[in-house]
């Protein structure tokens, strides 16, 4: 490197700085000595050491001020070096060490050729001696051992202040011995900024400064970088320390000036709570300081007490000669000089001079320089804003005060007044009292401002007005002229406090009221008790002239209704079968009869808008209804009594909501339907006028009165029993009155013996002018045609069926009966509709259960006088089949399918409702008539069923094993690629390979399953059959599956046991019952779907299901073949239930649907006999405890599918290992859902997980409708009530079938109807 000095040499060699510094400060101290970064250097000799100061350009906009201390060897090596720098590294940083290289090439340029050689002796010139090198040593150790003991004796202190730190006891810092004068802390510096002639604000910095050996301070210095940790004085701050630095940087500061990179200055202008947090926390570490001119501590301060403002007005003279005028000044409030000697005892003369000043920051502070002291300024009742206001209060001449006086008195509230102004009498101390005006509001702004506006007043002895906003003094003129109004606004705002705690609404003016789109209801209660809450509440309430005699009140209630076109004197015979009837409302008012059916909308809204009573379900409804009245030149309101109305609520909330109704004549036009409806609701507990037949009808309808006796027919071959009787007689009354009905008698109580007399009946009173149409299934045609020739021969009966019915159609006018099957009704659909019935009968009408299929549109289609339904099960899965027959009977009697779902299917199937259900039964039990045997049919021995569960093991149950879970799998693709709703049939074939593997292994076309050759169940029955037999058993049994009786078959075969097999297939049906009627053979095998109807065996006394099926009512009445009259022996049936396995879910199943079922049935058998009600079908269980249960729980979602084929396997089943290892790898998904939604509950069975119920309140299905203001249009109240009905009610998912059906859910559908409720697909008999 080329030397700077004079003769070429340098005054000590700079690389020996290399090895008491790092390599990296090395490196980059060398870099910005080359590049020229070094901008200044001094050297000057010290005590000892070399002291060189100077400046180096680092990578910031300003150079670093940095000092270095040195010593040389005699070597001219480098002894000892230390730099100080204000960069953010701060000691033996690069720019010490590019100094240092300035000082190495230009010391002896600066110091002089001669110094430089006097304070440097090369070693070369003078060998030391021995004892010079011995004392040399010693020194040099001496100082080693010293610095070692400096060094642990400053790390032990620094521990001490971190212990000290950490534990919030800090006090000074811990410094080592020979750093006191070198260690910085942070000093907080207060001083005034702006311009002397306006108020000041305080201005807060945090500077950077070190302790004196004499204890003073050394001139702080500015912090330009970010303070972090690794900077001494950072290290050294405490907790409140960095707070503080925090805060100053947290607050905004206009006044901020840029300063090297660091983003936010440590200074600000104390603004809000966080600046005076600041400013209390800089005071707390007693490092706060009044800044001096020259920028150096000068009194330290304090935090004192708050102080307040003294406020005057100065006369002001201007300079150039104007007029003079008064100016508001401020100082603050000095206590006396007594009290602050001796409470702040400062000494010296400074302590008598400087007062303390003012400082306009927000909030105001002042500084108290002499007293050491700093704090906030109080000024009561002025906000910061109106403070700064005032303070710079301009000269104002006093012309201006006099003419604004009023404005300037309010203004300046408890300030003093100018001297100028004239004297007013003040009213001060006074409690106002609060006084409320009411008038009606007009009817075109009634609808947005309410019914009543308020307008408030507050009344000082006798001044009374409306000041809010106008300040707490005021100038008001009253009857003892103008006087200075001081406010008692406490007391105001208590009593506007008051009023809107009521509900009142405040407007401009003191207005007060309850906004039109708000409930009305407060201002007509308080009218109607003569506003005693508002007195009550302290107000004193005068009333406008409108307001008298606002409120009416109504009497009793009369309600007449009448078949159209006739009087209530001329009521007759005729009126129960009239399509039209008129309802007339009407309530005495002041004597005089008034029509109230105008104020039904409202009528009907008010109970909208109440909750459905639990035990009535009836709207709870208040004592009194309040509707406006809107006769001649009235206005105000009709209180309406509601006890009478209550039983009228009900059905007139469903007249509104199906359909709409006009209100605005004298009377309310019904149907015939609706007129029934609305009857049949009232129950006996409403009182009202006209149609006497009709309300006759509906209690005979109801089981309430007995209904008349029909003679049999001599023609009917048979003596009918008493309850076949009440059939007849309910059949007829049916046909008298137009209506349709369901005979839901169980299977074999003789509904076809009962229809056919009514049909006998029909022919011989002449009325049988057209054939009646009988819809059957296939397998029912001929014991029709049987039952037909045998008991009314005198009928003539005809058959369609088959290939040659078009020969015979044409002679169906000939005969009385026509008979055919549900298959011909869409395939033959012109031939039926064109004709004309007497009355069309549908046996087993559940096959139109799905009112979407080709059958179900096309009866409804057929021009028939009469409509029945004969169904041992008229509702097998939901109630969306119920609504499917009475769609056919009656058209619109249970309203639009979705309105129905909406009001019943929902609440009764998903929340379990008992209030919809007792509805939903009262209203169609009238229209179904059914008899059980039990209740019957006493000479009907018992009958005992028992569940058989067979186990499985071995490879069918590692088959079953298998096959779940490669169809767990399955399913799962088919969900995640297709969705739940395209994923049906994938799930539907899962289930059915479950069930063929529990009923044989060998009904699954797989090559698998075929090589399993055992069959637990087949087993099990193989044990049963020979046993039975041989006890001279008559057996029945029933499958789903055809190939498995085929399996049956073989067996018995090898046994020699006899047996008939009926199915679908089977060509001579009579020839192979006659052999098990005639006893020739023991065992019966039957398909459940060819056999389980139109089978009369009471020969059999065993029924045997070796499958169950998805639907109970299916099973029993497959059973029902032999447990029916003319049986004389217990019948025993047996269900065969692989444990563990899908076929337990089925049984679940069934139970709910059958509960279902009972409770829809439930009170369709109490009819009058002999003039004595049978209430034996009313002491029945409530259905509901079996269909509720706990609580329905959340739709399902899609992985509830994939959680039915995870069924635990039986015990003792030996998985193949490659199925035990998928299964382990499936427990991590599997799991998941079964901890959020199932819990294991061993039962009997052992192992049977079972779901885990979730609490749900059930939702009573009422209406909740809009407030109706009072002046409003028949539509609106339509479109109001049906949005609001259809928005309240909760919305269900409306799940798949198919995730139902693995039974973790409770569920009341047929799989099998799943395919008929698709939209466009459509099915016959199921």
């Amino acid at each position: 490197m080329q030397s700077n000095s004079p003769d070429g040499r340098v005054w000590f060699n700079p690389n020996s700085l290399e090895e008491l510094t790092s390599n990296v400060t090395w490196t980059r101290g060398r870099l910005l000595y080359t590049g020229q970064k070094v901008l200044a250097l001094t050297i000057s000799p010290a005590d000892g050491y070399w002291l060189l100061k100077g400046e180096v350009q680092g990578s910031q906009r300003w150079p670093y001020p940095l000092s270095v201390e040195l010593t040389l060897t005699a070597d001219g090596e480098i002894d000892t070096w230390d730099s100080d720098c204000a960069c953010p590294v701060g000691y033996n940083c690069k720019h010490g060490v590019a100094l240092t290289m300035k000082a190495a090439y230009q010391g002896l340029r600066l110091l002089g050729s001669e110094a430089a050689l006097h304070a440097v002796r090369p070693a070369s010139r003078t060998p030391p001696t021995p004892e010079v090198l011995e004392a040399m040593r010693q020194a040099a150790q001496a100082r080693i051992d010293e610095a070692q003991r400096l060094e642990a004796e400053t790390q032990l202190l620094n521990w001490f202040h971190e212990i000290d730190r950490a534990s919030g006891t800090q006090g000074p810092p811990a410094l080592g011995p020979s750093s006191h004068n070198r260690t910085e802390h942070y000093l907080y510096l207060l001083k005034g900024v702006g311009p002397s002639t306006r108020p000041q604000q305080l201005h807060l910095e945090a500077m950077v400064s070190y302790r004196k050996a004499n204890g003073e301070w050394a001139k702080p210095k500015a912090i330009r970088t970010p303070p972090y940790a690794g900077q001494a004085a950072y290290d050294l701050a405490s907790n409140t320390d960095r707070e503080i630095l925090q805060l100053l940087l947290a607050m905004p500061d206009p006044n901020r000036s840029y300063y090297s990179a660091y983003s936010g200055s440590p200074g600000a202008t104390p603004r809000g709570a966080v600046g005076v947090m600041a400013l209390q926390q800089a005071a707390s570490t007693g490092r706060l300081y009044a800044c001096n001119v020259d920028g150096s501590p000068g009194t330290a301060l304090q935090w004192g007490p708050p102080k307040t403002l003294d406020w005057s007005w100065h006369e002001v003279t201007p300079a150039h000669g104007a007029a003079p005028g008064w100016a508001l000044r401020a100082k603050l409030h000095h206590a006396q000089a007594s009290d602050t000697k001796q409470a702040h005892p400062i000494s010296g003369p400074r302590s008598e001079h400087a007062p303390a000043k003012l400082f306009l920051n927000t909030p105001p502070l002042y500084l108290d320089s002499a007293n050491g002291l700093c704090g906030a300024v109080h000024a009561p009742g002025l906000s910061d804003d109106q403070l700064a206001v005032l303070l710079r209060a301009p000269v104002l001449q006093p012309s201006a005060l006099k003419k604004h006086q009023l404005d300037l008195m309010q203004r300046l509230g408890d300030l003093p007044a100018p001297p100028v102004l004239e004297g007013l009498t003040k009213l001060d101390g006074v409690t106002p009292t609060a006084r409320l005006h009411l008038s009606p509001n007009p009817p075109d702004l009634a609808r947005y401002r309410g019914l009543i506006q308020a307008q408030l007043q507050f009344d000082y002895q006798g001044y009374r007005g409306w000041w809010a906003g106008q300040g707490t003094s005021v100038l008001v003129d009253g009857p003892q002229g103008r006087v200075l109004l001081h406010r008692d606004a406490e007391a105001e705002l208590d009593a506007i406090t008051r009023l809107m705690n009521m509900g009142l609404v405040s407007a401009e003016g003191g207005i007060f009221g309850i906004p039109g789109d708000a409930p009305q209801h407060s201002w007509l209660h308080w009218a109607d008790n003569d506003y005693r809450v508002l007195h009550e509440a302290g107000f004193e309430v005068t009333l406008d002239g409108a307001l008298k005699g606002w409120i009416t009140h109504a009497d009793a209630l009369q309600v007449q209704l009448e078949p159209q076109g006739q009087s209530h004197a001329g009521d007759n015979a005729d009126g129960a079968t009239s399509p039209w009837f008129d309802l007339s409302l009407g309530m005495e008012i002041n004597g005089q009869r008034h029509n109230i059916l105008p104020l039904l909308p409202e009528l009907i809204a008010a109970a909208a808008n109440s909750p459905i009573n639990a035990d009535t379900g009836l709207p709870e409804i208040p004592p009194y209804v309040y509707l406006p009245n809107q006769q001649a030149g009235q206005s105000g309101f009709i209180r309406l009594p509601t006890d009478a109305l209550k039983p009228w609520m009900a059905a007139l909330l469903e007249l509104v909501g199906d359909r709409e109704h006009d209100f605005s004549g004298d009377s309310l036009t019904l149907s015939r339907l609706d007129a029934m409806r609305t009857t049949a609701a009232l129950g006996e507990g409403a009182v009202w006028e006209g149609a006497h037949h009709l309300r006759e009808m509906v209690q005979r309808l109801s089981g309430r009165a007995e209904m008349p006796e029909v003679a049999v027919p001599a023609s009917v071959q048979a003596s009918l029993r008493p309850y076949q009787q009440q059939g007849l007689n309910w059949l007829q009354f049916l046909r008298e009155h137009g209506l349709g009905g369901i005979l839901a008698d169980d299977m074999g109580l003789g509904k076809t013996l009962q229809t056919l007399a009514h049909i006998q009946v029909e022919k011989d009173a002449g009325r049988l002018t057209h054939p009646a149409l009988i819809i059957a299934p296939v397998s029912l045609m001929g014991n029709w045609r049987r039952e037909t020739e045998r008991f009314c021969p005198n009928l003539r009966c005809l058959v369609i069926h088959g290939k040659d019915r078009h020969e015979v159609a044409g002679t169906i006018a000939e005969h009385d009966i026509v008979i055919a099957p549900y298959s011909l009704l869409q395939r033959d659909k012109e031939r039926w509709l064109e004709a004309q019935w007497h009355i069309v009968v549908l046996d087993e009408a559940q096959n139109i259960k799905n009112a979407s299929t080709h059958a179900a549109q096309v009866v409804g289609q057929l021009q028939t006088r009469h409509r029945l339904c004969l169904s041992g099960t008229p509702m097998e899965n939901h109630l969306g089949e119920i609504w499917s027959l009475f769609h056919f009977l009656m058209p619109g009697f249970l309203g639009s399918q979705q309105r129905f779902k909406e009001l019943f299917r929902t609440p009764i199937e998903k929340l379990g409702d008992p209030e919809r259900l007792h509805q939903l039964r009262a209203r169609i039990t009238p229209f179904m008539l059914r008899r059980t045997k039990a209740l019957v049919a006493h000479e009907l021995p018992p009958k005992v069923e028992t569940i058989e569960r067979v186990e499985l093991s071995g490879k069918q149950a590692d088959l079953y094993e298998t096959i779940r879970l490669g169809m767990e799998k399955t399913v799962r693709e088919a969900l995640n690629t297709k969705g739940l709703a395209k994923s049906q049939i994938t799930i539907l074939d899962a289930l059915l390979k479950l069930r063929q593997v529990c009923c044989d292994p060998r009904l699954l076309k797989l090559a698998a399953a075929q090589k399993v050759k055992t069959s637990a169940k087949l087993e099990q029955l193989m044990e049963l059959l020979p046993e039975m037999v041989a006890e001279g058993r008559r057996i029945l049994l029933f499958s789903q599956f055809t190939s498995m009786l085929s399996l049956i078959e073989a067996e018995l075969k090898q046994r020699d046991i006899p047996w008939v097999k009926l199915t679908g297939q089977s060509q001579n049906r009579d020839a192979l019952i006659a052999q098990f009627t005639s006893g020739a053979v023991p065992v019966f095998l039957i398909s459940l779907k060819a056999g389980g109807v139109g089978l009369n065996l009471p020969q059999a006394d065993t029924v045997i299901h070796y499958d169950p099926w998805w639907n109970p009512a299916v099973e029993t009445q497959a059973t029902d073949r032999a447990h029916r009259i003319g049986q004389t022996h217990t019948v025993f049936v047996y269900k065969l239930v692989a444990q563990g396995t899908i076929e337990e879910r089925i049984l679940a199943l069934q139970e709910r649907k059958a509960a279902l079922a009972d409770s829809m049935y439930s009170g369709a058998t109490g009819r009058k006999l002999d003039g004595r009600v049978d209430h034996r079908a009313h002491r029945v269980e409530d259905p509901l405890r079996s269909i509720r249960g706990p609580q329905p729980r959340p739709p399902v979602g899609e992985h509830r599918v994939v959680n039915a084929l995870i069924v635990e396997r039986p015990p003792g089943c030996d998985l193949p290992h490659d199925v035990r290892a998928q299964r382990h790898r499936r427990v991590a998904v599997r799991q998941p859902f079964e901890r959020l939604q199932h819990h294991h509950r061993r039962d009997h069975i052992g192992w049977h997980r079972r779901p885990s119920p979730t609490r749900r309140e059930p939702v009573s299905e009422h209406v909740i409708g809009a407030q109706v203001p009072a002046v409003i249009s028949q539509e609106r109240v339509h479109r109001v009530l049906r949005d609001q009905m259809t928005a309240q009610r909760p919305r269900i998912q409306q799940l798949s079938v198919r995730i139902a059906l693995a039974l973790h859910a409770p569920i009341l559908f047929d799989p099998r109807q799943e395919r008929e409720h698709q939209p466009g697909i459509s099915s016959t008999a199921s």
